[in-house]
């Protein structure tokens, strides 16, 4: 019976809406550290840091549209780029990130959860630092 009683009241726990944030976002739960359910800037920040050293290949301090691979439109690079080289450093990737957090949280609350990462501004903050 002891066996049975776990999984019954997690089960009813999970239906009541009491259940782990983390537990609800698989998406939000990598860059969520402290597993508030939710992203914040700082935290997206350093996923984003992440992301760029992962991209980096060429180990020339920027990521040019090649190495990108489509987490952002030659567009969004290029208002993104302000010395107009073609490449993002670091510095300008985690700007981008700034401005996409910015979008991703509408109701400027300081963080993004679960669901304002399904939506389409969240998921361009999401390829930024996946």
């Amino acid at each position: 019976m002891a066996k049975r009683v776990f999984p019954i009241a997690l089960f009813a726990l999970m239906l009541s809406g009491a259940a782990a944030p983390a537990l609800a976002a698989p998406g939000l739960r990598a860059f969520d550290p402290d597993n508030d359910g939710t992203i914040d800037l700082k935290e997206a920040q350093t996923a984003a840091s992440a992301a760029f050293a992962k991209l980096e290949k060429d180990s020339d301090g920027t990521l040019d549209v090649r190495e990108l691979k489509g987490r952002v439109s030659k567009k969004a690079l290029k208002a993104a780029d302000p010395d107009s080289d073609g490449t993002l450093d670091e510095k300008e990737y985690l700007a981008l990130t700034a401005q996409a957090f910015q979008q991703a949280d509408p109701d400027n609350d300081g963080t993004v959860d679960a669901k304002e990462l399904k939506s389409p501004a969240g998921k361009q903050l999401y390829n930024l630092i996946r």
